[in-house]
């Protein structure tokens, strides 16, 4: 991995992955020039160029790609934030769900955005990287790369490619709510059973009618700015995507959509203050 300046003076990362002729098909090669080029979106680390380099090394050619991303100044990811009490008291409610949605997006861009869809994309908190003004932007999404045998894979924190694989659009769900549940409760997730302990006091929570509730559950610093309505939803939607059964995950645009409502209900009944906050 290297950093680079280019001529305007912004500065890029740049990913150089050596690859075995034999690897690197004609149907390799024009899926990743057809979705290299599109891999922008404000929720991404996004793509800014590439190139392709063949020489003869004997006994066999080897190609060289290239793949310029952009470059995060001052990039911390939502782990840290989470995780360092100074940061974690910036993330009110509010900001917890603007980040939320950013994350959403940005999976929606990979699923829908561009053809074909990218799945599969080793989403965790540590791969959630905040700009200075808190927008979320994935890493570590999938790439269309050539068969793993042969690549020679620099990683580095900002963002690490992957070799794209069978998972499917569920998988993410799945992951996305492993991120969503850590982001309401504040507690970082470290193994199955923690995520199976959580989800199941979430549950708990929810079949409760008291409106309580939600402080025995969610990140006790987020006290006195979230209001109850917009909790549910979200915890409701976090609950969905952790679902033992895969069918009955949401799609991206479920969980969209239900970010967003809770982030309308959020601003509207703390504008008018007719709804109690917790």
């Amino acid at each position: 991995l290297y950093k680079g300046k280019l001529m305007d003076g912004s500065m890029v990362l740049v990913n150089r992955l050596r690859v075995k002729q034999k690897s690197l098909n004609s149907n390799s090669m024009q899926n990743l020039k057809k979705v290299l080029p599109n891999l922008r979106h404000r929720n991404l680390v996004s793509v800014l160029g590439h190139c392709f380099i063949t020489c003869q090394d004997h006994p066999q050619t080897r190609s060289t790609i290239f793949i310029v991303f952009e470059h995060i100044p001052n990039l911390s990811s939502l782990r840290d934030h989470l995780t360092d009490r100074i940061r974690r008291e910036t993330l009110k409610w509010p900001q917890r769900m603007a980040i939320s949605i950013g994350i959403a997006r940005g999976i929606q861009f990979l699923h829908t955005g561009i053809t074909p869809g990218i799945y599969g994309n080793n989403l965790r908190i540590e791969n959630i990287l905040l700009d200075n003004s808190l927008n979320p932007k994935v890493s570590g999404y999938s790439i269309p790369l050539p068969s793993k045998k042969g690549v020679d894979r620099r990683q580095n924190q900002q963002c690490v490619p992957s070799v794209s694989g069978s998972n499917e659009e569920k998988e993410d769900i799945y992951q996305l709510g492993v991120i969503l549940i850590q982001i309401i409760t504040g507690k970082l997730i470290t193994s199955s059973g923690e995520l199976e302990e959580l989800k199941d006091e979430l549950e708990r929570g929810l079949s409760e009618a008291a409106s309580s509730t939600p402080r025995l559950i969610v990140d006790p610093s987020l006290r006195g700015n979230y209001v109850y309505e917009s909790v549910r939803t979200a915890l409701q939607i976090t609950i969905n995507c952790l679902s033992k059964v895969t069918i009955n995950r949401p799609s991206i645009e479920d969980v969209l959509w239900n970010l967003q409502y809770s982030m309308q209900v959020q601003e509207a009944r703390s504008s008018s203050g007719n709804s109690p906050r917790l």
